[in-house]
């Protein structure tokens, strides 16, 4: 924690939305105009009812567009100047700035660079929304240590960072507006001019839509890292990786590759490949990634290959054994119960069932009875252990699964998925590390 430091807060993602919301109104727009040119001459004598829809949404965009474009230069000046004082910095759960009255988070993945001052005095961090958090510190020391304390922060359990690839951007705008006006000016020399002009516009327009789903299609991807194993998420879904299935950790110039059971390979790139190819953004930057992904691998070595002792001993106890949710959830109630405790039945205690419970290395299974076991007992000590294992999940579905168990409400659809998404092969719907770009 940095106390009372001098800190500045520039909203540049407020800026960059607005900006984008007025350049997409303006395309819209002109693809609206462009559509009602071509629309005009097959309408006939229907022109004018056909073309009112037109006109009316015409308007609307018009009407968003001014507002935008009157709005945006107030945003960027405002983004600019941004907002600055006292304040205090602490890395815990996010990036905290905490002033009198006011407190503002910033998740910690979201901080993807971070520069030292010619001064040495002040460490500009930027999110990949574009926000820019400035803060002063005494020495260069203080910058490092800020930097460590973000590689290292943990978010509800579980450890987190964004992912990089290594090949080539996509296509970007500039190549489809220049099929676009090739277009209008093979239209212009057989057609006439308005009509050669509207479709090279909507032509323009459809290639900028294409080039924003290809640049959307690249969409972020966030590695997490719990206590059960690790977990890679983009908007397309998820793809859990236990521990058990990975064999060996090897380090790489621009991260980490696991070589997984079966022999895949799978690179993870915690180092942006732009930091190599741009020495201006090298520096703090660079101190960031590598961190974290020193910080990987030490997590990696130290949980890939463990066994599960407490599962081995109690698992016998809480395997599934192919029966329904229901009749299982019975089973596991009596097994804790008292009135299940005679010489003929094998008790489980609230220790062993915590033992599993809490051992990420256990199969999801086994865990999942430990903690439907564990919902007889209500006292504050096993709630919060059971929601403390719950948090430190990697699995988004064992996580939801774990948490409706210490319920004891969990339903079979619930459980049927956070056994299917924590078993060890790979998923046909899971993202790829190696996708090309979120």
């Amino acid at each position: 924690m940095f106390k009372r430091c001098g800190v500045v807060v520039q909203p540049y993602a407020d800026a960059r939305f607005i900006g984008r919301m007025w350049t997409s109104t303006l395309a819209w727009l002109l693809v609206l105009f462009s559509v009602a040119s071509l629309v005009e001459p097959l309408a006939g004598p229907l022109a004018t009812s056909v073309l009112m829809p037109f006109a009316l949404l015409g308007s609307l965009l018009a009407l968003v567009c001014v507002m935008c474009m009157l709005y945006a230069p107030f945003a960027w000046l405002a983004a600019a100047v941004g907002s600055s004082g006292a304040a205090v910095v602490r890395v815990s759960s996010a990036l905290w700035i905490e002033r009198p009255g006011d407190r503002r988070s910033f998740s910690l993945p979201s901080l993807t660079s971070a520069r030292l001052s010619s001064s040495g005095g002040e460490v500009a961090l930027r999110t990949d929304d574009g926000d820019i958090i400035r803060v002063r510190v005494d020495d260069p020391g203080d910058a490092e240590r800020l930097v460590g304390a973000i590689a290292a922060g943990r978010a509800r359990g579980t450890w987190s960072a964004r992912l990089y690839d290594d090949v080539p951007p996509p296509l970007r705008r500039r190549l489809f507006v220049g099929v676009a006006a090739l277009v209008s000016l093979i239209c212009w020399s057989v057609l006439d001019a308005d009509v050669a002009l509207s479709l090279g516009a909507v032509t323009g327009a459809a290639a900028w839509v294409l080039a924003a789903l290809l640049r959307e299609g690249s969409a972020r991807r966030v590695l997490v890292a719990g206590s059960d194993g690790l977990s890679l998420r983009d908007d397309a879904g998820e793809r859990f990786i236990p521990f058990s299935c990975i064999e060996r950790v090897e380090e790489t110039a621009l991260g980490v590759e696991l070589v997984l059971a079966g022999g895949e390979e799978l690179p993870l790139t915690l180092v942006p490949p732009q930091l190599l190819r741009d020495p201006s953004e090298t520096g703090l930057s660079m101190v960031l990634a590598e961190r974290r992904r020193e910080h990987l691998l030490a997590l990696l070595r130290e949980r890939s290959g463990r066994g599960a002792p407490e599962a081995g001993r109690a698992g016998a106890l809480l395997e599934r054994r192919g029966l329904p949710a229901t009749a299982w959830r019975a089973a596991l109630r009596r097994l804790v119960s008292e009135s299940g405790a005679d010489y003929r039945t094998a008790k489980l205690t609230r220790e062993q069932a915590l033992a599993v419970l809490e051992d990420g290395a256990a199969p999801a299974e086994l865990r999942i009875g430990a903690a439907l076991a564990l919902s007889a007992w209500r006292d504050g000590q096993t709630v919060e252990r059971l929601r403390i294992a719950a948090e430190g999940c990697a699995s988004r579905d064992v996580r939801l699964a774990l948490e409706q168990a210490a319920e004891g409400d969990m339903d079979d659809w619930m459980l049927e998925r956070a056994l299917s998404s924590a078993s060890p092969g790979p998923r046909a719907v899971a993202p790829r590390c190696t996708l090309p770009a979120a």
